[in-house]
């Protein structure tokens, strides 16, 4: 009887060693995937950056006409004509004044860069692993304060499709109130826009998880 214990714990003991190895596997992949997803955040951080320095091809504004020039002619005992004070001038309607950004006109132009924004499983909540990120984003906004930005929810396939546009919608609502309210960015430039699994990644199996994400859409005309 006592001559089989070392075999049997030499046996548990490679058992254990065996699931450690696995477990430190694992913990490593997990770290490659994080450092991965970081380095993919920042790059995507640089092209938001771009997109929201672009140059605007639709003001929005009228463009003034030229001034009129005309001869005065003053007569004896009548006084100069005085210049218009700058105080007195008429208001001009600036850029984001005259852009409705819940408005839009269809066909408007947008530079689209995409996020892996994480939720609570199946809630609109914003994980706090996603809160750094998003917080980049906003700061990145603040930017340009005129452009107005749509930010589009999306899902995988999987599910019931109206399910899946409400919660896309509810997730966009949720990271416009989060970017707004911790940020500071106005509400009134970010349209919440719920897609659903209607709009997939190109050439990626609607059903992929890749699909879950969130698109800002920085207006540029």
């Amino acid at each position: 009887m006592f001559a089989n214990k070392p075999t049997t714990q030499k046996t548990v003991s490679g058992m254990a060693l065996s699931r450690l190895a696995v477990i430190a596997l694992g913990m490593c992949a997990m770290g490659m995937v994080n450092a991965q997803t970081n380095m993919d955040d920042e790059e995507k951080l640089r092209e938001l950056e771009r997109a929201i320095h672009a140059p605007s091809e639709n003001t929005g504004a009228a463009k003034p006409k030229p001034a009129r020039r005309t001869r005065a002619i003053v007569f004896d005992g009548e006084p100069e004509p005085q210049a218009a004070e700058p105080g007195n001038a008429a208001p001009t309607t600036s850029a984001s004044a005259a852009m409705d950004c819940a408005a839009l006109p269809p066909g408007t132009k947008t530079i689209g860069v995409d996020f892996a924004i994480q939720f609570n499983v199946g809630s609109a909540t914003v994980s706090p692993a996603s809160e750094r990120t998003l917080n980049q984003i906003a700061r990145i906004l603040a930017l340009s304060p005129d452009r107005c930005v749509i930010v589009e929810g999306h899902t995988d396939a999987t599910g019931n499709y109206d399910r899946n546009i409400m919660l896309s919608r509810d997730r966009a609502g949720s990271v416009v109130n989060f970017i707004s309210n911790r940020n500071g960015i106005d509400r009134k430039r970010l349209v919440p826009v719920g897609k659903g699994s209607s709009d997939s990644i190109q050439n990626l199996d609607p059903r992929d998880p890749r699909n879950r994400r969130v698109v800002f859409k920085v207006v540029t005309g």
